[in-house]
């Protein structure tokens, strides 16, 4: 680090010592840094605007693993089906929770009665500063629904994992939320900003914002967003300033953060959901994020502002760098903008046994517990696993939890052997899936009384043998013994 020093001076006594031109100069220099403006308009960064007719995977992760808060949905990665619960069309992105029992891939194949997406841009769009904006509208007010459109730092525990020091538990530093817009069915006439974090009161609060004209207002396009520097998060609805809150003294929200789009189903806010609800949906027009500019006087963030730089086709590459600029909006694109074929990888598979966590090939039916690990490992690496067991013969109430099955060898006959099969498959396109089969027997085979009986008797012969024998040698010697006297 360079140190300086500083002196005190005079600078009418130091004008008086320099010529007039020099002077002139250096006034003039003065009176540019004072009336230098500030940053008084937003130049984009980046856009999503839903264009043609899927979801940009480039951009955003189907968060299908999430399982939080009591919510009672499966999250599905679904844009393509009848049933589907993304759908981009006429501009936009529709969300869609739909009532239907689901056994649920991303959650071990738990039975759901509701299906829903849920979308973030980990690792893919992140940022750091500027303003974030969404133009959002609900569909529904009845009773259950819980939308958000809201941020989380880029260190959080949670998937797409790259293993970048994204180990940190919410809301620690790295793992801290801030919610832009919040609102569930139960209060339909509020929606909620808030922030999750672990800095206290110098880290914003919550604060709930009444519709000025009431729930209806929900069902309604409107532009929600922050405006959030190193010292400010300022929320906005439209041009109405909601809160502002000084984070200057917070010890969070100095690194990026990316942006989250969902809908939940119940849960500690969503509450009861009506019984007649089939189906709700969230619809977003666009998701934008802006850098501060002196270039102009822009006050929004969204499609009609001066971009930093421009993407034609939406594929996540530059019209400078994009060398195919009509690739169709939702294709995997290379760094110069051309078509990449993704190929889905099969997973693989092997499975070990363990008794009392010591490896073995046997099972001793007093040795403990027995458990089945499943070692599955696929190189694309967004696919989720599945995992179905398949199990022969009659083992005692075995515990499956994804890719171990676990279970107590004490109630089992010894002497016979069984087979357990897995199949694992992933979420590629297409599905590709691949299976694995364990065999061991059981030893050790309890006695009972009968055995002991048995086991007696023929010790007992033995013994009545081994007699007789030792007396015939006996015998003979004696014999021999008088016949030679």
């Amino acid at each position: 680090m360079n140190q300086y020093s500083v002196y005190p001076c005079n600078v009418n006594s130091m004008l008086k010592n320099i010529s007039f031109k020099s002077r002139l100069f250096l006034m003039s220099l003065l009176s540019l840094l004072i009336t230098t403006p500030t940053m008084a308009g937003w130049e984009v960064n980046y856009i999503d605007t839903f264009s043609g007719d899927s979801v940009n995977w480039q951009n955003w992760t189907a968060q299908v693993d999430a399982n939080f808060n009591n919510e009672v949905q499966c999250y599905t990665d679904d844009d393509s089906s009848i049933d589907k619960n993304f759908d981009v069309s006429d501009g936009t992105l529709k969300i869609i929770a739909r009532k239907q029992q689901t056994n649920c891939v991303g959650l071990n194949n738990q039975s759901r009665d509701w299906t829903s997406g849920r979308i973030n841009g980990k690792d893919k769009r992140e940022f750091l500063y500027g303003r974030i904006e969404s133009r959002i509208r609900f569909h529904n007010l009845e009773r259950g629904s819980w939308p958000a459109f809201w941020m989380l730092e880029n260190r959080i525990a949670e998937s797409p994992r790259k293993n970048d020091d994204d180990f940190v538990n919410w809301p620690n530093p790295g793992a801290g939320e801030i919610d832009v817009w919040e609102w569930f069915a139960n209060s339909p006439s509020t929606y909620i900003t808030n922030f999750f974090n672990t800095g206290g009161g110098s880290c914003g609060s919550e604060v709930r914002f009444a519709y000025p004209n009431g729930a209806n207002d929900v069902l309604d396009w409107h532009d929600y967003a922050i405006e959030w520097d190193e010292n400010n998060i300022s929320f906005y609805m439209d041009d109405t300033l909601v809160t502002a809150h000084n984070v200057s003294n917070c010890p969070q929200y100095k690194e990026p953060m990316f942006v989250l789009l969902n809908v939940a189903m119940g849960g500690n806010l969503g509450g009861a959901i009506d019984p007649s609800l089939r189906k709700v949906t969230m619809e977003v027009d666009y998701l934008a994020h802006c850098s501060a500019t002196n270039q102009n006087n822009a006050q929004r963030c969204n499609e009609n502002t001066p971009a930093v730089y421009a993407d034609d086709d939406n594929d996540g590459i530059e019209n400078s760098l994009d060398q195919c600029p009509n690739t169709p909006s939702g294709e995997s694109v290379d760094e110069k903008g051309c078509f990449e074929e993704i190929v889905n990888i099969s997973p693989e598979v092997s499975l070990s046994i363990t008794q009392n966590n010591v490896a073995v090939s046997s099972v001793d039916i007093s040795g403990g517990l027995v458990t089945i690990s499943a070692n599955a490992t696929d190189e694309n690496a967004d696919d989720i696993l599945s995992y179905v067991w398949l199990i022969s013969g009659t083992i005692p109430s075995p515990i499956i939890d994804g890719g171990l099955v676990s279970f107590d060898p004490s109630s089992m006959a010894g002497g016979n052997s069984y087979q357990v099969d897995l199949t694992v498959t992933d979420n590629g396109n297409p599905r590709l899936s691949v299976s694995s089969t364990i065999k061991f027997s059981v030893n050790n085979m309890p006695l009972d009384a009968g055995d002991d009986d048995e086991r007696g008797k023929s010790s007992g012969g033995l013994f009545s043998y081994l007699l007789l024998l030792m007396l015939i040698v006996f015998r003979q010697k004696y014999l021999k013994q008088n016949m030679f006297n």
